[in-house]
């Protein structure tokens, strides 16, 4: 019987004529393979009798010249699935998650797409408990390698309908591993108009677990990636059906979503909860329900604007402080609760306990669900008051501010023993140990204080960030435990307390070419080691993996968006390289990043190579300048530009390095800094540009 994929065969030359007619489909990652082979019927095998190979606790190599015939149901386009595919058999009910070292793979193979895999060169196995196929590298399943994509995995020509199947959370067992699955009368446990599916924080983005239940109470882990495309929306807080992957880690299984257009939780709630009922109480009559005994709250809610600030994490994460008008009240809640400093919320009271903890009256028990945010960017005016007027029975849990005052009793926020100070008297001045300046040194002279009255055993005040700190002297250099520069080092310690470049230790520019590894030493001289011709020989290998650049001397800048050049590593030929790209749901509107080498002195080394290479070509986004008079931003520089150097581009294989040849840099000048350039664009300019060897010699 000829192959499957052959009887297609005229399909698949009509659509790569399209291809070139069209023009729809981006760049040569998604042309489509031209070299099909001929794959027999009986050389199809279902994922059962792929999973006979499958051995707990051993990576198989399967070594048969076999095929699967499968079907793509969740792929890599969100961010949220990395690396990686999910396979259905299209001969049977079985699922495998398929490992590959690439990103962007559903541009080639997007979910619906039927494909072929050969089995030829693959393994199988459990990877942290999970059944896995990929390659054998010893001792776990490993990814298999993006130059063999195309050669492992053909496109059958054919699209399929993507159905999840129905199932109970109680009856899910590990033949549902890898398999597309819809859970319904699913709700998030916490929900509140603040989570986040997951942290998308750019400096450094966290997956984020979340518990979903359903009205049994069964429970299972939602696992969501800070690189996901959603990882910022808010999650839904009704109850619904979710389609998800059904996965395993270590010791836990876990839910996947591919986007979340998978979930439709737009129904009520198990049991009710969520949202505020009732009549609405002012604060001040709130806590004038406490007579001596914790009151059990039932119904009803209060309104007013938040005054703690989560963000700077000078507050307990389960703790939320609002004030209404001239009162004030902590809220405890059952979990952590995220909502925004200056938020205008109203809060449901159902099921919550008045009661006093070390003093501090309190709401606490309160549920996640109950709180509506009504507005934002909110401001509560401090009252002005003098330490001896602070009435903990009128103003406790309000902001006061306290003029012409003094912190003393310590050299840093967190220090216990600080207190603040004026002409009337003096108050315990606290900060938590995780808050985000609590090892800065505390403010000189006399300051004026934004504060939050709390009480623990006694009257103390805290602030929510250094915002709420105004006034006081010039810090004193001579003063051995400040840092006046804020540069991390302290004035003790620092060559140079009133520059936060100069330090001990911080990279520099002596300016002679000969040497490398220049940095200022304990009195602030710029000396470097000899580093031999003075030329360059970079090939990235002290980087490290999905990191910005950094290396002593170099320069990596981003002019337009918020991305600069980041290190890759390709395991396949254990190859590290610099890569700058737009691509993706979080890529820049505009960007225009530079990677620029420190001074090469023509006379002694001039002639310039390199490699690059691109993926998914859509646009010549990488360019190649010199300078003899960097001004420390690539905008305002005069910048001339290198011709001569071959760089990839249309026409060449996607990501498979050119050489760029040879050029001297005589001619451009003497004492000389190379800028390498990417610009692109997340709408249009989504090339991944690559570079790596870059040698002057």
């Amino acid at each position: 019987m000829k192959s499957v994929i052959q009887n297609f065969g005229l399909a698949l030359a009509v659509l790569f004529s399209m291809f070139h007619v069209t023009g729809c489909l981006k760049g040569d990652f998604d042309t489509p393979p031209s070299n099909i082979p001929e794959i027999k019927n009986e050389q199809i095998i279902t994922f059962d009798q792929m999973f006979e190979k499958l051995v707990t606790g051993k990576i198989t190599s399967i070594n048969d010249d076999k095929y699967i015939e499968a079907l793509v149901v969740a792929d890599d386009q969100s961010g949220n699935i990395f690396k990686s595919l999910i396979l259905k058999d299209m001969r049977g009910e079985k699922g495998i998650s398929m490992s590959i070292d690439e990103n962007e793979l559903h541009a080639l193979y997007p979910t619906g797409q039927v494909v072929y895999v050969s089995l030829k060169d693959l393994a199988i196995g459990y990877y942290e408990g999970l059944p896995t196929l990929g390659v054998n590298s010893g001792s776990t399943v490993g990814r298999i390698p993006a130059s063999l994509i195309r050669s492992v995995m053909v496109k059958s020509g054919r699209t399929a309908s993507v159905e999840p199947i129905k199932v109970k959370v109680s009856e899910l067992n590990s033949s549902h591993l890898n398999r597309l699955i819809q859970l319904d009368n699913m709700q998030f446990e916490t929900a509140t108009p603040s989570t986040t599916y997951a942290d998308a924080n750019p400096a450094s983005p966290q997956s984020v677990n979340h518990n979903l239940i359903d009205c049994d109470n069964n429970k299972l882990v939602l696992r969501n990636s800070g690189f996901a495309s959603f990882a910022s929306q808010v999650v839904p807080q009704g109850n619904g059906s979710i389609i998800c992957v059904y996965s395993y880690y270590r010791n836990a299984a876990q839910l996947l979503i591919r986007d979340v257009t998978d979930l439709n939780f737009t129904g009520e709630r198990c049991g009710g909860g969520g949202g505020t009922t009732g009549s609405r109480i002012s604060i001040k009559d709130l806590r004038e329900k406490y007579t001596g005994k914790d009151v059990t709250l039932t119904d009803g809610f209060i309104q007013g604007v938040v005054i703690s600030d989560i963000s700077n994490k000078n507050i307990n994460g389960q703790n939320m402080v609002v004030q209404d008008g001239d009162y004030g009240i902590l809220l405890r809640y059952k979990a952590a609760i995220n909502v925004p400093l200056g938020s205008e919320v109203k809060v449901s009271l159902k099921g919550g306990l008045l009661a006093p903890y070390k003093g501090l009256m309190q709401v606490q028990n309160l549920d996640n669900q109950g709180v509506e945010v009504v507005g934002s960017n909110k401001s509560v005016t401090p009252k002005v008051l003098t330490i001896s007027q602070i009435d903990l029975k009128v103003h406790e849990s309000t902001l006061v501010q306290i003029q012409n005052a003094t912190l003393t009793g310590g050299s840093k926020y967190s220090d216990r023993t600080v207190k603040l100070s004026d002409a009337s008297g003096e108050v315990a001045f606290f900060t938590n140990e995780s808050a985000t300046f609590a090892g800065q040194p505390l403010a000189n002279g006399t300051i004026g204080v934004t504060a939050i009255v709390s009480n623990f055993d006694g009257k103390q005040l805290y602030i929510r960030n250094l915002g709420d700190i105004s006034g006081g002297k010039p810090c004193d250099p001579n003063d051995p435990n400040a840092d006046c520069d804020g540069d991390g080092v302290v004035n003790g310690q620092d060559c140079a307390p009133a520059n936060p470049s100069v330090y001990p230790g911080a990279a520099c520019d002596d300016g002679d070419p000969s040497t490398i590894n220049d940095q200022y030493d304990s009195q602030c001289v710029c000396k470097g080691t000899p580093g031999g011709s003075g030329g360059i020989n970079e090939n990235f290998s002290s980087q490290t993996d999905g990191q910005d650049i950094k290396i002593n001397g170099w320069d990596n800048v981003n002019v337009k968006g918020n991305r600069k050049w980041l290190t890759k590593y390709f395991a396949g030929d254990k190859n590290f390289y610099a890569q700058a790209t737009a691509f993706g749901n979080t890529g820049p509107a505009e960007m225009e990043a530079w990677l620029i080498t420190p001074v090469i002195n023509t006379d002694n080394t001039s002639d310039l190579s390199l490699k690059t290479s691109f993926q998914s070509w859509v646009h010549d986004g990488l360019s190649i300048w010199v300078t003899t008079n960097y001004t420390g931003d690539p905008s305002t520089t005069i910048w001339q530009e290198v011709k001569g150097l071959r760089i990839a581009t249309k026409g060449d294989v996607n990501q498979e390095w050119v050489p760029s040849g040879t050029v001297s840099l005589k001619s451009y000048g003497k004492n000389l800094r190379i800028g390498f350039k990417h610009v692109g664009s997340q709408a249009a300019n989504t090339t991944s540009y690559r570079i790596d060897d870059i040698l002057v010699k």
